[in-house]
């Protein structure tokens, strides 16, 4: 196959992607794109890396034609559905890395690894909290919060005549009054807890 157009066509059919919309989805390409590499009017493109990647194909055969559909090992690929990745934010912000998902979630949500205790029993030390950032917090919701250059996560206690509160599950540690939303980065949507057993 000498153009991209039929190698793309091919690929999408051995993998089981019989969709424009649905390998957008899971290459994060636009569908717009992958419709004019389809059509032919796209020759090369720079997305074709992603969509190597979702249909779990060799980049140089998608690319150039070279080598075989699955590389030399015909188990060497694994789709990587970009839908369920998730940008990895720290104190700094955005470091760049990303952690796959068992399912898809919207763009905007960031995943922070709490690097200590955290008080919060839902949210021990190593395990991945997921956040909305844009979610304002309710009453017990679980909230990331950036507090003195640390990412924690706390619980939100709504207050009658202030902000609110962060609280953690240990009672006799007293309730901090949030004075600026600003320390709070995302409402949990989500944890994943690594294997407490070492």
């Amino acid at each position: 196959m000498k153009k991209l157009s039929d190698r793309l066509k091919h690929a999408m059919q051995e993998s089981g992607v019989l969709s424009q919309s649905e390998l957008a989805r899971i290459s994060g390409v636009q569908q717009s794109i992958i419709s004019k590499i389809l059509s032919g009017k796209n020759e090369t493109s720079k997305y074709s890396h992603k969509i190597a990647a979702a249909l779990g194909i060799s980049a140089d055969w998608l690319i150039n034609g070279s080598g075989k559909i699955k590389g030399e090992n015909a188990s060497a690929y694994e789709a990587i559905d970009a839908s369920k990745l998730v940008s990895v934010w720290d104190a700094s912000g955005d470091t760049g890395d990303l952690v796959t998902w068992p399912e898809s979630l919207p763009k905007r949500f960031r995943a922070y690894v709490m690097a200590k205790n955290t008080g919060i029993a839902e949210a021990p030390i190593n395990s991945v909290v997921v956040v909305d950032p844009e979610a304002r917090p309710q009453n017990n919701d679980l909230v990331v919060t950036l507090i003195s250059g640390l990412i924690s996560t706390h619980r939100f206690l709504e207050g009658p005549s202030v902000l609110g509160f962060l609280a953690v599950d240990d009672s006799r540690i007293p309730l901090s009054e949030v004075t600026d939303m600003s320390v709070i980065v995302g409402v949990v949507e989500q944890v994943f807890v690594r294997s407490l057993r070492r």
